[in-house]
C-alpha cells in the first residue's frame, strides 16, 4: 500500500506563506535601502563573467572566482581610486586659476577648494572658526568617505559571492522553477541580455582608455612643454571610465581637458592654439565617433538594440543619480524580456510557454548565450 503523504492545512499553509512574505518585503526593503551597491554589484559580476569562464577552463570553481576579482575587477577599482585622488589634490585646485572665467558659466565656487586645505586652514587660524565648524567638516567627510566605503564593499561582496556560488543559485532556481518553464525562460533571457550588455561597456573603457592613451601622449609629444598636457596616463584612463555613459563617452573628460590647455595656450603663445583643437579633433573622432559607431554596436552585438540601452543609460542617471548608469539598462532588459516573451500571452489570454512571440530582434533568446549563439 503506498504511503500517503501528508497535506499541510490550510491554516498551516497561509501562515507559512505569511512568514515567507514577510521575508520577502524586509529583503526588499534592504535592497531598496542598498540600490546603488546592489546593482553596481551586478554590473561588476557580469563584466568579469566572461573572464571566470575563461579560467574555469582550466581552474576549479572555486580558485576562478577570487582570481577574476583579482585579475578582471581589483585594477579598475584601484585605477578610479588614483584617478579621484589625483583630481582631488591636483586638477581640482588648478581650476583656482580660472574662477573668475568659468564662473559666469559653470558654478565651481564647490570644487575648487581642497578638503584638506580648508581643515589645515581652520586649525592653524582658531579666530576664524570654532570646535563646531572643525567637527561639522570633518564628521562630513567622514560621512561621504563612509558611505563610499560601505557601497563599494557590499558591491565587491555581492560581486564575488555571485561569482563564487552563482552556478548553485542557478541550480536552484531552475529546480524550483522547472527548467522549461516561463519563468525559468525569461530569466534565462535576461541573464544572457544583463551579461552582453556590462561585459561589453567594460570592454568598451578598456578600448577607449587604450586608446585615450596613445592620443594623450601622442599630444605631449607633438605639443610645446609650456602647453603640455599634465599627468596624462590617468586622464586616458578617466576617459575609458567616462565611456560607461555611451552617449557621453569621453566628452566629460577630453572636452574640459581641451578647454584647460586652450586657456593655457592664449596664456603662452596663440599661434599654438592648433594643438588643443587638433586635440579635439582626434579625441571626438577616436575616443567618441569610432567607439560609439563601430565598436560598442560590434561589441553588443546584433541581438541588443544599442539606442535604446544608450537611452537607458542617459535616463538612468537622470532618473537615479549615479548608480541609474548600472540600473537603466537592468530596467529596460527587464521590461523587454517581458515583452518579448510573456506579454502578448497574456494579452491574448493565451498560456505563457517562455517562447519568444515579439521583437524578436530587441534581446537575447532564452535557449541562446550571451554571444546570441544557440546553447542547445
Amino acid at each position: 500500500m503506498a504511503a500517503v503523504t501528508p497535506s499541510i492545512p490550510d491554516r498551516e499553509r497561509l501562515a507559512w506563506w505569511a512568514f515567507i512574505g514577510a521575508i520577502g518585503v524586509f529583503l526588499a526593503f534592504v535592497a531598496y535601502s542598498l540600490i546603488g551597491a546592489f546593482v553596481f554589484g551586478l554590473f561588476i559580476y557580469y563584466g568579469v563573467r566572461p573572464l571566470q569562464r575563461l579560467l574555469e577552463r582550466r581552474l576549479s570553481p572555486g580558485t576562478a572566482a577570487p582570481l577574476t576579482m583579482l585579475i578582471g575587477a581589483l585594477p579598475f577599482f584601484a585605477v578610479a581610486g588614483y584617478f579621484a585622488v589625483v583630481g582631488l589634490r591636483e586638477l581640482v585646485p588648478r581650476l583656482r586659476d580660472y574662477r573668475e572665467l568659468l564662473q559666469p558659466y559653470i558654478d565651481v565656487s564647490g570644487l575648487v577648494e581642497n578638503p584638506v586645505t580648508t581643515l589645515d586652514t581652520l586649525l592653524r587660524n582658531p579666530e576664524t572658526a570654532n570646535v563646531a565648524d572643525i567637527l561639522s567638516l570633518g564628521m562630513g567627510y567622514v560621512s561621504v568617505f563612509t558611505q563610499a566605503a560601505a557601497t563599494f564593499f557590499v558591491a565587491v561582496l555581492l560581486a564575488y559571492y555571485l561569482l563564487s556560488d552563482g552556478h548553485r543559485l542557478a541550480a536552484w532556481f531552475r529546480d524550483l522553477s522547472g527548467e522549461e518553464s516561463a519563468v525559468y525562460a525569461y530569466a534565462t533571457a535576461v541573464d544572457n541580455d544583463l551579461e552582453l550588455i556590462y561585459a561589453s561597456n567594460v570592454s568598451l573603457v578598456v578600448f577607449v582608455a587604450l586608446g585615450a592613451q596613445f592620443v594623450y601622449h601622442g599630444y605631449n609629444y607633438l605639443a610645446p612643454t609650456a602647453i603640455g598636457m599634465p599627468f596624462p596616463t590617468v586622464l586616458a584612463i578617466a576617459t575609458g571610465l567616462a565611456s560607461l555613459i555611451p552617449f557621453v563617452v569621453g566628452k566629460v573628460v577630453y572636452v574640459p581637458l581641451v578647454g584647460y590647455l586652450t586657456l593655457e595656450v592664449l596664456e603662452a603663445d596663440p599661434s599654438w592654439l592648433g594643438y588643443p583643437l587638433g586635440l579635439l579633433v582626434v579625441a571626438f573622432l577616436f575616443l567618441d565617433l569610432v567607439p560609439m559607431t563601430f565598436i560598442l554596436p560590434e561589441l553588443a552585438g546584433r541581438h541588443t538594440h544599442v539606442g535604446l540601452i544608450m537611452f537607458a543609460y542617459v535616463v538612468g542617471t537622470v532618473l537615479f543619480g549615479w548608480y541609474g548608469i548600472f540600473l537603466g539598462p537592468l530596467v529596460v532588459i527587464v521590461a523587454i524580456q517581458a515583452v518579448r516573451i510573456v506579454l502578448e500571452e497574456l494579452v491574448r489570454g493565451e498560456p505563457v510557454t517562455g517562447a519568444v512571440t515579439a521583437a524578436e530582434e530587441l534581446g537575447a533568446d532564452p535557449d541562446a548565450g550571451p554571444d546570441g549563439n544557440d546553447q542547445g
